[in-house]
């Protein structure tokens, strides 16, 4: 468990270093990877995963995501009655987890490439509803929202095409030339990911979002978690199958998640902190999952 999430904070640091010492501005850094790298990651991702299990993976992962939307909206109207921009970030940072960039680790860590199969899977569901309800959320202007305006944002994110193109080089082949060039791109996607929450964190004004920031943080992984394990009995999931829902649905909240803050312009700063917090609160509950999962088997 060290092993995986030691690195991810040591790439986070040097981000922070670099946005406290060297004042590198996080908006070049944020575009690309919203527009070049993450749907580069999932692209590459779903290009050579095993989907054999997509139906009941697909349907735990939607079920999952829009319980923990409806839960977003109750704590968002009470922390941030007055505040439409943290509103919108609380059901970001609640809903949609970090199920590729720390999920498919740990799933290759604990139970191999089976597991990443099923991570890859849910990865995907997670990126259309990202692509879709994270937007809308993301990109809401008011109590009445342009439907034009909407329709056009939505059209315009990447990460929905991705998938697609993944699912049709799948049937059709993709050149060694383009494979080779999409694979590099998916491998800087992370290490790029986490240098830019650094430099988000550089400048965090720390007292300002503290408080609700680790309430949510601590939210995102006890609810989720819980809510993984009642699902994973709902659906009498077995096996590696089940622990692999199960740490998808318990992991802290989503890179993706802060880059449409970022991206829309919705309190940036909690996303980033939200997103620290959780990813360093889940050293324990992560380790706590994994732990009774070796138990129940």
């Amino acid at each position: 468990m060290i092993a995986v999430l030691l690195p991810v904070f040591l790439l986070a640091g040097v981000g922070w270093v670099l946005g406290r010492l060297g004042r590198v501005p996080s908006r070049p850094l944020a575009q690309a990877a919203f527009w070049v790298l993450s749907p580069a990651l999932i692209f590459e991702s779903l290009r050579t995963a095993d989907l054999s299990l997509a139906g009941t993976v697909v349907l735990f992962a939607l079920v999952h995501q829009l319980v923990m939307f409806v839960l977003s909206l109750g704590v968002g109207r009470i922390l941030f009655r007055c505040d439409r921009p943290a509103r919108a970030t609380t059901s970001l940072v609640l809903t949609f987890g970090n199920c590729g960039n720390l999920g498919l680790p740990l799933l290759l860590f604990a139970y191999g490439p089976s597991g990443v199969d099923a991570g890859v899977v849910f990865l995907a569901a997670n990126t259309v509803l990202l692509s879709t309800l994270g937007v809308a959320v993301a990109a809401w202007e008011g109590e009445r929202i342009r439907s034009r305006s909407a329709w056009g944002k939505l059209l315009r994110v990447p990460w929905a095409y991705a998938v697609a193109a993944a699912l049709l080089v799948r049937w059709t082949g993709l050149p060694e030339i383009f494979s080779r060039a999409t694979g590099l791109l998916a491998g800087g996607a992370i290490p790029l990911f986490l240098l830019l929450l650094g430099l988000e964190l550089a400048h965090v004004r720390v007292t300002q979002v503290a408080r609700p920031a680790v309430g949510l943080a601590l939210l995102r992984l006890l609810a989720g978690g819980a809510l993984a394990w009642a699902l994973a009995w709902g659906f009498r999931v077995e096996g590696v199958l089940r622990g692999s829902l199960i740490i998808e649905g318990s992991v802290p909240s989503a890179v993706n998640a802060f880059l449409l803050a970022s991206q829309y312009g919705r309190r940036p700063d909690l996303a980033a902190s939200v997103l620290f917090l959780s990813t360093l609160f889940s050293l324990g509950t992560l380790g706590l999952t994994l732990f009774l999962l070796r138990i129940v088997g």
